[in-house]
């Protein structure tokens, strides 16, 4: 039997443009959400984490710090320095500015605000190293010239009638302290001989003389509620706060990476569910099947390619052959 024209040729399946434009945007939206949520995960964990650890560290900060009384009484610790202005700074950024931008960056999956999310992180890392590293060295000077600072303030402000005054007597009094190294301070040059009752070990009548004062100046309760204020920031500050942050940035480097690479799949992808109508996700599959398809030929090419090459007889040289057996014929 003869091959008819066009039969034995390859087959290509062409691609159909397939209707419902709104279905192939929802349905890619749905594989892009699935396909990202282990990634998303990491950073909802990493902004809850670190907003718990900033909760924590403001909730002992204004504890210790900011609404102890105690630290009205040392010149230097002022909240208006440079170091506390980054301080509120970065607080404010890790409890609320971070988590938005990580949120934000994870849900519209957002190259640029992944890495702006990442350098942000590194950015409050190098921050807490640098005043940590600064409040390393002032903290012991702080230490250091904490002594003639409170005497020279003790003899110019107590018992004026002042705010350091009632302080003054509130530490003496809490803290079981006298004057700033001792008892020996309200009459050394001062001019107060008399030792206040707030000085008294045990005193209850107010009008008798204070006979058995404290003998602990109120400057060592000062170096030890610093140092007790220190060591609580610290651990919640760098033990915990910076621990996370420096976790987190290794742990996201390689999940941001990862995942800034898919979404230029998906992408990708979704350009070409928009040429051809097909599901994101279903693309490379039916690339896949069309290739193969295409390598594929009918059983008749296949028989014919796979039988031997045999020469057809020319019948133009038949009868020549029977017009030269004709002639020798006649000859004889």
């Amino acid at each position: 039997m003869g091959i008819k024209p066009g039969e034995g040729g390859l087959r290509r399946r062409m691609p159909l443009r397939r209707k419902g434009g709104s279905g192939v945007a929802a349905s890619a939206v749905e594989v892009g959400s699935r396909a990202m949520r282990y990634y998303r995960l990491w950073i909802y964990t990493c902004n809850t984490a670190i907003l718990a650890g900033t909760l924590a560290f403001v909730g002992a900060a204004v504890q210790n710090l900011i609404l102890d009384y105690r630290r009205s009484l040392i010149p230097s610790l002022t909240l208006y320095q440079p170091s506390f202005l980054y301080a509120y700074l970065a607080l404010a950024t890790q409890g609320g500015a971070l988590q938005l931008l990580g949120c934000v960056a994870a849900i519209r999956l957002s190259e640029r605000l992944l890495n702006a999310y990442w350098l942000l992180l590194l950015v409050l890392l190098f921050g807490d190293i640098v005043i940590g590293a600064f409040w390393a060295f002032r903290f012991e000077k702080v230490c250091q010239e904490l002594k003639p600072a409170l005497r020279a303030r003790f003899n110019q402000d107590y018992g004026s009638g002042g705010e350091l005054t009632a302080l003054w007597d509130r530490l003496q009094s809490e803290d079981e302290c006298c004057g700033v190294a001792g008892p020996q301070d309200y009459g050394n040059g001062s001019g107060r001989w008399e030792i206040p009752t707030s000085c008294c070990e045990d005193f209850t009548n107010t009008t008798a003389r204070c006979a058995k004062p404290h003998q602990t100046g109120c400057e060592e309760r000062l170096v030890a509620y610093l140092r007790a204020t220190a060591s609580i920031l610290t651990i919640l500050g760098y033990c915990v706060l910076a621990f996370l942050k420096l976790c987190f940035l290794g742990i996201l480097r390689y999940e941001i990476r990862e995942m800034i690479q898919k979404i230029r799949i998906l992408k990708a992808e979704m350009d070409l569910s928009g040429i051809n109508g097909a599901v994101p996700g279903t693309v490379r599959a039916d690339a896949a099947e069309s290739e193969r398809e295409s390598l594929l030929v009918k059983p008749e090419s296949v028989a014919l390619l796979s039988s031997p090459i045999t020469q057809t007889k020319n019948p133009n040289g038949n009868n020549n052959f029977e017009m030269r057996e004709f002639r020798s014929h006649e000859n004889i």
